[in-house]
């Protein structure tokens, strides 16, 4: 295993672990607090709730989030300019972008290129299965979108938006989304709420 690898794999688990306490605490100052301002506004359905778009999806913050994080999910990255930088970009995420590409093609259907990134929709097999047993619209891996059907203008723009956000973190994509998935979960996650905001501001949606 690459150096770079073992550091990948390092950050993933020690941001695992601290979520797996954060939550355990969550879990005990809830059940002293029931009512906890934090609570997600409720979504329209499992299936735009999974998406993580549409018009009913803004989710407060929580009260313990730390400044950085609250920036984080405020985190909107730019397209990369110029021929040079789409080439860093793409070899950047391209890890990313692999293991998009293996799930792709698991899903058993040919890939579509659609606003710089190739589309795998209506995705059967395995990946189709999991997509559909998780209740997800879709997944994004880099510069690869999964879809269980064939996503729409506007879940394609919160999907770019976790594109772009693969560019710029590149191999520390996975360990950093899981880290905070596990102290989180997925409607507070800093990450899916800064892909929505982008959804938000490309409908021309006030912030």
């Amino acid at each position: 295993m690459s150096a770079p690898a073992r550091g990948g794999l390092l950050a993933g688990t020690v941001l695992a672990a601290a979520g797996v306490v954060a939550w355990r605490r969550r879990q005990a100052a809830a059940r002293s607090r029931p009512n906890f301002t934090g609570a997600p506004v409720p979504l329209e359905s499992r299936a735009r709730r999974a998406s993580g778009v549409g018009s009913a999806t803004r989710v407060l913050s929580p009260p313990w989030e730390p400044r950085a994080l609250a920036a984080l999910a405020e985190w909107e990255p730019t397209p990369p300019q110029g021929r040079v930088g789409r080439a860093v970009a793409y070899l950047w995420a391209s890890p990313v972008t692999a293991v998009g590409l293996v799930a792709g093609l698991a899903a058993g259907v040919a890939p579509v290129r659609r606003g710089g990134v190739f589309v795998f929709a209506n995705a059967g097999g395995i990946t189709g299965a999991v997509l559909r047993g998780c209740g997800f619209d879709a997944g994004a891996f880099g510069h690869v979108v999964v879809a269980a059907g064939h996503p729409d203008d506007e879940l394609m723009a919160h999907e770019r938006a976790h594109g772009r956000q693969a560019e710029r973190l590149g191999p520390l994509m996975g360990p950093v989304y899981l880290g905070l998935l596990a102290v989180y979960g997925y409607a507070r996650h800093p990450l899916e709420r800064a892909a929505r905001r982008a959804v938000r501001y490309a409908a021309g949606a006030p912030p």
